[in-house]
């Protein structure tokens, strides 16, 4: 009898961008939407963690090891059991990191589970539902109402998501789907969005904010609806809104049908305010391609122990199907028993590079954190004062007093947002010549900063800001690096700001 064949075995770099949607492709270049690829390139000044980074050598070889054992057995009848329990094992390692073992503060923190995603935005989307289905369950008439901050300071497809819609034209279990429509088997709900920016850019009066977010909460609950709260920790420009403290105050004034999702997705906590976070009873949700700069495309979903009580029994709606596979849930939850076993490779490969870094991260001293992030930010925030073509952003300081009252690096802020000025000086260049610049620190400098983000209108046209970032691998290269490793990464950052000045001031670049 002929010998059974099977397909080749996809690649390390084929796994690494699968699993994902649209924005995880490569392009002809090898790089994906946000400029990165998944070759180590340490060549590059990487400063865009708040969007991106390209996997390092560490990160690469950690996830080696694992697809070596997953290559082993060639998708056979081992791989589905094979990739469930390496992503336990990962959940567990998570855990560990985050100091949410059995050695916590409390069980309650010790007994915290961890659903795993693609990405933030897919977070998103199962927590909407999640908690969509639980409001049904608690026999409310009317949707479930969901506020968020304006989508330009946390992510273009999360408000499709939250609506239960698709966000992109594949979903992270590569099935292909339009992007807009309803996915199919959503629970309802409404999404209203609040502005954190005037329209000139500048940041809106916080306590207006909060305002208005506990009169969409006081109207909705006044209906009997259930309320899903986001709240961004922190968002693309480094804001926390609206503010902690009044989210604190509505879950405890409607604990039975208000709900909080902390979206995290940077990843810029601490332990300590991760595990504030969890015993208010807050959903966390967070990724290790931000901060952590581990590949494009790895989330994880805190679930305090409380919510993770209500919330495991119930069945996993069909409209995650096409995003969630049973092994990216926890055994012990019952209710995800009928998603596909069609296990998602790519997003157990780029956990584990991330946590690669996160173990290198966890290793450093937090004083020594402190000391550095401190040390960084004076030196960037004292070269603006000396830089005619580079505007510094308001510096927002994350206020988490309210949460513990430990004194953390996580007080301290590490993106730092600016606007360019053209070749006179006087007039800041708008989004499309922002842009340009942004692509070209990336493709011909081989120097990545963040994403621009919409910052309002000067002189009533849009402009957008460039971002330098602080990540957890550079704070590793500064504190436990060879030689002067601070004082080479503060170097590095202002050679990024003095070239971005450069192409903003030269006119063939813009």
């Amino acid at each position: 009898m002929p010998s059974e064949t099977h397909a080749p075995f996809p690649t390390l770099d084929q796994l690494l961008t699968g699993g994902g949607d649209a924005r995880i492709a490569l392009d002809d270049d090898g790089y994906n939407k946000y400029g990165c690829g998944i070759v180590p390139d340490n060549l590059s000044l990487a400063f865009g963690s708040a969007t991106a980074s390209t996997i390092s050598d560490m990160a690469r070889s950690a996830a080696n090891v694992v697809y070596q054992k997953l290559a082993s057995v060639n998708g056979g009848a081992e791989y589905y059991p094979l990739i469930e329990n390496e992503l336990e094992l990962v959940r567990q390692e998570l855990k560990q990191l985050c100091a949410l073992t059995v050695q916590a503060k409390s069980a309650d923190l010790a007994t915290t589970d961890v659903v795993f995603a693609a990405s933030g935005t897919d977070l998103h989307l199962i927590a909407a539902q999640m908690l969509a289905l639980s409001s049904q369950a608690s026999q409310s008439a009317l949707p479930m109402l969901v506020i968020m901050v304006e989508p330009g300071e946390t992510g273009s497809s999360v408000p499709a998501a939250l609506s239960g819609q698709h966000f992109s034209s594949r979903s992270a279990l590569d099935v292909t789907v339009i992007s807009g429509d309803v996915i199919a088997g959503t629970l309802p709900t409404e999404l209203q969005t609040v502005s954190i920016r005037e329209k000139d850019g500048s940041a809106r009066n916080l306590k207006d904010v909060d305002a208005e977010v506990v009169a969409l909460t006081g109207a909705a609950i006044a209906q009997h609806r259930h309320v899903m709260l986001v709240l961004a920790d922190v968002s693309k420009t480094g804001m926390i809104a609206p503010s902690i403290n009044v989210a604190i105050n509505l879950s405890k004034r409607h604990r039975h049908n208000f709900h909080v999702m902390v979206d995290a997705c940077q990843f810029r906590i601490s332990n300590a305010s991760l595990h504030a976070y969890l015993q208010q009873g807050f959903l966390v949700a967070v990724t290790g391609s931000k901060f952590l700069s581990g590949p494009s495309f790895s989330g994880a979903l805190f679930v305090p122990a409380s919510i993770a009580k209500k919330l495991k029994i119930l069945s996993v709606p069909l409209a995650l199907q096409a995003y969630s596979s049973r092994a990216d849930w926890p055994r012990e939850w019952p209710g995800a028993d009928k998603l596909s076993r069609h296990v998602n490779a790519g997003l157990l490969l780029r956990w584990v590079a991330a946590l690669a870094e996160l173990r290198a991260f966890r290793q450093l001293p937090e004083a020594a954190i402190h000391h550095f992030v401190l040390q960084f930010g004076h030196a960037i925030q004292s070269y603006f004062e000396h830089n005619a073509h580079l505007a510094l952003l308001p510096v927002y300081i994350p206020k988490r007093d309210v949460l513990h009252g430990n004194v953390s690096w996580d007080q301290l802020p590490t993106i730092f947002s600016f606007l360019m000025k053209d070749t006179s000086g006087q007039h800041f260049l708008d989004r499309e010549q922002t842009m340009l610049v942004y692509r070209r620190l990336q493709k011909e400098k081989h120097m990545q900063s963040g994403q621009p983000v919409l910052c309002g209108l000067r002189h009533q046209i849009p402009v957008s800001a460039l971002r330098l970032c602080l990540s957890a691998r550079l704070i590793v290269s500064a504190i436990a690096g060879e030689g002067d490793g601070a004082e080479k990464v503060i170097e590095d950052a202002l050679l990024v700001l003095d070239t971005a000045a450069q192409l903003a001031a030269q006119p063939e670049s813009v």
